[in-house]
């Protein structure tokens, strides 16, 4: 059950709650806009055109390494109002992690959680200098990937998700 904060009710993390999210790894990463607000651009004949802040949006994901050097990035699209993306957290021998053990509802540096803020805040930030009244919808999906048939289909999912808008408005899962 939802509790109350200082007068607001707290939405309960859908974070694996058995997974350390600054663990080496492979995520699915979707986030989406506001009320699924179309900011970012739009599709004509499956082919998606950014406007600027989709362009903004698609120079923050890759950007991400230049923060996280031990992020590596997969199959990424912008659409009209959500991103996908999958990106591999990859330390390898170096497992220096600033981890607290009581990291519920932390953002820890260096986690996915961590990660996925710095992108919707270098958006935000584009978006005001731009003067665009923008949103993201609180949080984002994230999919822990663990086998080559899952990346396969997520990674195909992403690159024909242009040619399903408007086919079919459902996510599959996966």
């Amino acid at each position: 059950m939802n509790k109350k904060f200082k007068g607001v009710y707290n939405r309960s993390s859908n974070r694996a709650k058995w997974w350390d999210y600054t663990n080496d790894g492979t995520y699915f990463i979707t986030i989406c806009t506001r009320d699924m607000k179309h900011y970012f651009g739009y599709i004509f004949q499956d082919k998606m055109y950014l406007n600027d802040l989709g362009r903004c949006v698609l120079n923050c994901w890759f950007s991400i390494p230049h923060y996280y050097p031990f992020v590596v990035l997969d199959a990424f699209i912008v659409m009209p109002n959500h991103v996908h993306g999958i990106l591999h957290i990859n330390r390898g021998n170096d497992k220096t992690k600033n981890v607290d053990n009581n990291k519920e509802f932390k953002n820890v540096s260096g986690s996915l959680g961590s990660i996925i803020k710095g992108v919707k805040v270098g958006v935000k930030k584009e978006a005001n200098s731009l003067g665009i009244v923008f949103f993201w919808q609180d949080g984002y999906h994230d999919h822990i990937i663990r086998t080559v048939s899952a990346y396969q289909n997520i990674a195909n999912y992403i690159h024909t998700n242009p040619s399903r808008w408007n086919k079919d408005r459902f996510y599959n899962e996966f």
